[in-house]
C-alpha cells in the first residue's frame, strides 16, 4: 500500500503543472458539486415522504371521520327507537348527507395503493348495508316496545342484523384504520432515517470539504513552490547562459586574434624569412587545436545541460578501465611526473556510458598534469566504499586556494593564480567532469590546500545484480 502511494505520488509530481493546477481547482469544486447533488436528492426524496406522511394521516382522519359518521348514525335511530323523538334523528340525517363525501374523498386518498384500495371497497359495502339498514328502520318506524309479539320479534331480529352489519362495517374500518397506521409508522420511520442520514451527509461534506480544501491549499502551496524553484533555476539558467555567452566570446576571440596576427604576420614574412613563417603557421595550427577543442567542450555542455540522467542499461568492470586508462597516459604523457596506479583488490562493476566516464578520469588527469610541477607525483586510485566505487586522482602540484573551491566546478572559471602563472586551459574540464558525473547519479569532490596539491574524488553506485 505504502509503495502504491510513493507511486502515485511520483505520477502526480511528473504531471505538468498546468493539469496539476486543474486538479487542484477542480477537487474543491468536485467536492461541492457532488455534496449539493447529495444534499438536493436527501431533500427531495425527505419531501416525499413528508407529503406521504401528510398523506396517510388524512386517510387516517377521513377513516376516523367514516367511522363517527357510522356511529353518530346508529346512535340518532337507536334513540329514535326508545323515544320515538324526530330530533334523536338529526345525527342520522346528517351522516346521511356526510356519507358520499366522505366515501369519495377517502377513496381519492387511497386510488395510488390497490390494497387499500380493495380494502376501502369491502369497507365501503358493509357501510352501505348498514346505512341501507338503518334507512329501512327509520322507514318502518319499528317499535321495540310493541304489544304485539310478532312485531317485537321482527324488530329484534332488525334490529341483531343491524348490529350485525354495525360489527363488521366497524371491524372493517378498525383494519383499514390499522393499515394506515402501519403504513403511517413505517413512512414516520423511513423520514426519520433520511433527515439523520441528510444531517450526517452535511457533517461528513464539511468535513470533506474542510479536508479536501486544505489538501488543494497544500497542492497549491506545493506548486507554488515548484514553480518559484523552476523559476530561479530558470533565472540561473539565464544567468549561466548570459555568463557562459560572455566567456565564451572572451574565450573564442582571444585565439582567433592571435589566428589572425599570425596569420598576418606569416603572409608579410612568407618570402622574406621562411623559417619565422613556418614558425607562425605551426602557432596557427595549435591554435586552432586549442579552438577545435574549445568548441568539442562547449557542445558536449550544451548537449548535456539540463538533461536527466538516463537509464543506463550497459554495465563495464572499473579496474580494467583504469588499467586501460593508466596504460595510455604512460604511454602519452611526456612529462616528468611519477605516476602510481592503485586498484581495488575487488570487482568495481558500474552502470553507464564507459567512454563518458573515461573522458571524465582523463580530464581530471590532465588537470593534475597542467598544475603539477616537474617532479611531482600524480596517483590514480580505486576503492570500493559500500555501494560505490570511488575514483581518485591526487596530485602533489600548486594546489587550488579555499576562495577558488567553491567555484572550480563553473564555466570557464580559472584561479586568478593560475592565469597570474600563465597556464593556458579553457575552464571548461572541470565542469564536463560534473556533468558526466551528475549524468550517472554520482558524487564528485574536491579536497585542496595550496601549495599542497589536490584531491579529486567520483563516486559512482555500483551495478546491482
Amino acid at each position: 500500500m505504502l509503495k502504491e502511494l510513493q507511486l502515485a505520488a511520483q505520477r502526480w509530481q511528473q504531471l505538468p503543472p498546468t493539469r496539476r493546477g486543474i486538479v487542484i481547482i477542480a477537487l474543491p469544486v468536485c467536492c461541492l458539486l457532488g455534496t449539493v447533488g447529495v444534499l438536493m436528492w436527501f431533500s427531495a426524496s425527505i419531501a416525499s415522504y413528508e407529503r406521504w406522511v401528510h398523506h396517510t394521516q388524512r386517510v387516517k382522519i377521513e377513516g376516523r371521520e367514516l367511522l363517527n359518521l357510522l356511529i353518530n348514525a346508529k346512535t340518532g335511530v337507536q334513540g329514535y327507537q326508545l323515544t320515538r323523538q324526530p330530533g334523536f334523528l338529526e345525527p342520522y340525517h346528517s351522516a346521511v348527507a356526510e356519507l358520499p363525501l366522505t366515501l369519495e374523498n377517502l377513496e381519492n386518498l387511497i386510488r395510488d395503493n390497490p390494497t387499500q384500495l380493495a380494502h376501502f371497497q369491502q369497507l365501503k359495502s358493509l357501510v352501505t348495508k348498514v346505512f341501507d339498514i338503518l334507512a329501512k328502520h327509520v322507514a318502518l318506524q319499528l317499535n321495540p316496545f310493541s304489544e304485539d309479539a310478532t312485531q317485537r320479534y321482527y324488530v329484534a331480529q332488525q334490529l341483531e342484523q343491524a348490529e350485525q352489519a354495525m360489527d363488521r362495517a366497524h371491524a372493517a374500518i378498525d383494519a383499514f384504520l390499522m393499515e394506515e397506521e402501519r403504513l403511517l409508522l413505517e413512512r414516520q420511520q423511513r423520514l426519520e432515517t433520511l433527515r439523520r442520514m441528510n444531517s450526517f451527509v452535511i457533517v461528513v461534506a464539511v468535513v470533506v470539504g474542510l479536508g479536501s480544501s486544505g489538501l488543494a491549499i497544500s497542492w497549491f502551496q506545493q506548486l507554488h513552490q515548484e514553480l518559484d524553484r523552476r523559476g530561479r533555476r530558470l533565472e540561473a539558467a539565464c544567468d549561466r547562459l548570459a555568463r557562459f555567452t560572455a566567456n565564451a566570446s572572451h574565450e573564442l576571440r582571444a585565439p582567433i586574434a592571435a589566428i589572425l596576427s599570425h596569420a598576418q604576420v606569416g603572409l608579410l614574412l612568407a618570402q622574406e624569412a621562411p623559417e619565422q613563417c613556418q614558425l607562425r603557421l605551426e602557432k596557427i595550427a595549435t591554435l586552432a587545436k586549442f579552438m577545435g577543442q574549445l568548441v568539442n567542450d562547449l557542445l558536449f555542455l550544451a548537449r548535456y545541460e539540463g538533461a536527466s540522467s538516463p537509464n543506463f542499461t550497459t554495465s563495464f568492470e572499473l579496474v580494467t578501465l583504469l588499467e586501460q586508462i593508466a596504460q595510455e597516459w604512460q604511454e602519452t604523457c611526456t612529462a616528468n611526473h611519477g605516476f602510481h596506479l592503485e586498484l581495488a583488490s575487488i570487482s568495481a562493476v558500474v552502470r553507464g556510458d564507459r567512454d563518458l566516464i573515461k573522458q571524465a578520469i582523463l580530464n581530471l588527469l590532465h588537470n593534475a598534469h597542467r598544475y603539477t610541477p616537474a617532479g611531482g607525483t600524480i596517483t590514480l586510485r580505486l576503492e570500493v566504499a559500500e555501494r560505490f566505487a570511488v575514483i581518485e586522482v591526487r596530485d602533489t602540484g600548486m594546489g587550488i586556494s579555499a576562495t577558488a573551491l567553491p567555484h572550480i566546478f563553473d564555466y570557464f572559471y580559472r584561479d586568478e593564480r593560475v592565469r597570474q602563472r600563465g597556464i593556458h586551459g579553457s575552464g571548461l574540464g572541470l565542469a564536463i567532469v560534473r556533468q558526466i558525473v551528475d549524468l550517472h547519479r554520482g558524487r564528485v569532490a574536491v579536497a585542496s590546500q595550496e601549495d599542497q596539491g589536490s584531491t579529486f574524488s567520483i563516486s559512482l553506485p555500483l551495478a546491482s545484480n
